[in-house]
């Protein structure tokens, strides 16, 4: 039986509905007038046609248990979570009292970190990573709750999509990828982006997976749709696709021209197709609300809106000496060695792998909240391909040393995603068996390193990346490469490249319990 249908649901739930999509609608159409008047709001992706799914995103999210991670098109999404009209508008006109970036971030990027409304980026798609992180942390820590990632149809044919996808999968973890398909990629239609009609049919043949299709433009389907996977995810601790049909009315964005590419026929139908007009036909005319019921209701919400706008205006701006805050957090300050040169001239010579392969179990041993994933790491008997990891899951069990899938991407995204779940968490991760083999995971390094610059100094992942580099074993090409000249073009990392076994020992202690990202970059060539 479906929990939400038009005869049943209360008259207070419909009330609230029709308030938030009229308010969400009223924003979504007022939005370009502030990039006319030149207030900001450069970029704005209009939702409409999508009410129905995003409302139930937002209605099914649960503060206090569940992380939501909403693209650039989920302005009515976040309303429904609970963001204000007026915070929604901090950020299109990036005023310093912005709650997600203060002002730094693009605009229609909605957050409400302390909400774990979380902080995305403008990849689409690159965030289903970041939920599955969460939701392993969840997993581990017994915690009640779901991660919610939401975005278009397209982005689906992403790569890190299918890793994020695969992994939840193989995990079995509490994940919902809701994917909001209006049939179009920019301009580029669906039928040349993606093998099925149905995008969430390329990936039925996965195991722990379940699918559910809705129709995106019926706020009762979406409903019942996002109810019935948050509830069969936590339940079930595995994840859920939800397929959502929906139109899009208007163009891809304020920099699109979609009367370039979509006939009037087409126009007609999505105008019709509209599904707050729909909503509001299906309340008159199931006498559920009377004309003035909602005549008032369209009043209250722009007289919202007029509100919110003008204390949005009077907000401050950014100080523009603020520009350089929150590249890189304070550094972890040693206690031995405060100048980081060594007073000792004596002591055993040691392998560096042999050094970082100790450390890393005393700091293992230091702080139960650290994990370590990665390529071939957990072999009991091998412990990597330069046996780093010998020895660690025996003692740390194999939920926190791990191997993870030839995936780079979901190796650094999840771990990107576990540290948003606690700060207390620490991640250890092997980028790739060897330096070259980490390009495919570099955008993840990007959202990485972004991270606490872009969030304003609320989030930062304590991870510490470590990869092998260095020309002794002659691998020509793929295995001798150096690469991290290229990784220090990027902001908002710290990298080190030790090359005798005492500074390698010293920098993993620094790095695992910095709270930043380290990249320990360990050299091949100069083993001692």
């Amino acid at each position: 039986m479906k929990k939400y249908d038009i005869k049943t649901t209360d008259e207070a739930t419909l009330r609230k509905w029709y308030y938030l999509m009229t308010l969400g609608r009223a924003l979504d159409e007022k939005t370009p007038s502030y990039l006319l008047q030149s207030l900001g709001w450069s970029f704005h992706a209009p939702y409409a046609g999508h009410d129905g799914i995003q409302l139930a995103i937002g209605q099914v999210f649960t503060k206090g248990e569940d992380f939501l991670f909403p693209y650039y098109r989920d302005m009515l999404t976040a309303l429904s979570a609970g963001m204000s009209v007026e915070e929604l508008i901090l950020n299109g006109i990036s005023k310093a009292t912005d709650p997600g970036s203060g002002g730094r971030h693009m605009s229609n990027h909605f957050a409400k970190p302390e909400w774990h409304i979380e902080n995305v980026s403008s990849a689409t798609g690159t965030h289903d990573l970041h939920a599955a992180g969460v939701a392993r942390a969840m997993v581990y820590y017994g915690h009640r709750g779901v991660a919610i990632t939401s975005h278009g149809e397209s982005a689906s044919s992403e790569g890190f999509v299918y890793e994020a996808v695969n992994g939840a999968s193989l995990e079995r973890l509490p994940v919902i990828f809701v994917w909001q398909d209006n049939g179009y990629g920019i301009s580029v239609p669906k039928d040349e982006q993606t093998a099925n009609r149905k995008v969430a049919d390329n990936f039925s043949g996965f195991k722990n997976l379940k699918i559910i299709h809705c129709n995106g433009k019926d706020v009762f389907d979406s409903m019942n749709a996002m109810t019935e996977a948050r509830e069969f995810a936590i339940a079930n601790r595995t994840p859920v696709i939800v397929h959502a049909n929906c139109v899009r009315i208007g163009s891809h964005s304020n920099s699109d021209k979609h009367t370039l590419y979509r006939d009037e026929n087409e126009l007609t139908y999505v105008k019709d197709a509209d599904p707050l007009m729909k909503f509001r036909r299906m309340l008159l005319r199931y006498k559920r609300l009377s004309e003035e019921d909602l005549q008032k209701i369209e009043a209250e919400a722009k007289k919202e809106l007029s509100a919110a706008n003008r204390k949005a205006l009077a907000a401050p701006d950014p100080d523009p000496k603020s520009i350089f805050d929150f590249v890189l957090p304070e550094p972890y300050e040693p206690k031995k060695y405060p100048d980081g040169t060594h007073k000792e001239v004596e002591g055993e010579k040691a392998f560096m792998v042999t050094a970082i392969n100790e450390t890393l179990k005393s700091e293992f041993r230091r702080n139960p909240d650290t994990f370590i994933w990665g390529q071939d790491v957990a072999n009991k008997e091998k412990g990597g391909v330069f046996n780093v990891t010998k020895g660690m899951q025996q003692e740390f069990g194999d939920a926190r040393v791990f191997s993870a899938p030839i995936a780079e991407d979901y190796i650094v995204g999840t771990a990107n995603g576990m540290c948003r779940f606690d700060p207390k968490i620490h991640v250890v991760i092997e980028g790739a068996e060897f330096a070259d083999y980490f390009w495919p995971a570099v955008e993840q390094y990007v959202e990485c390193t972004h991270e606490y610059w872009r969030s304003n100094g609320k989030f930062v992942p304590n991870i510490t990346l470590r990869l092998a580099s260095g020309g002794y074993i002659g691998g020509g090409l793929y295995h001798s490469q150096n690469i991290e000249g290229a990784l220090t073009t990027l902001p908002g990392a710290r990298i080190v490249c030790p090359s005798f076994a005492d500074d390698a020992a010293g920098f993993v202690q620094v790095c695992v319990r910095g709270d930043s990202l380290y990249l320990l970059n360990r050299k091949l060539c100069t083993i001692q």
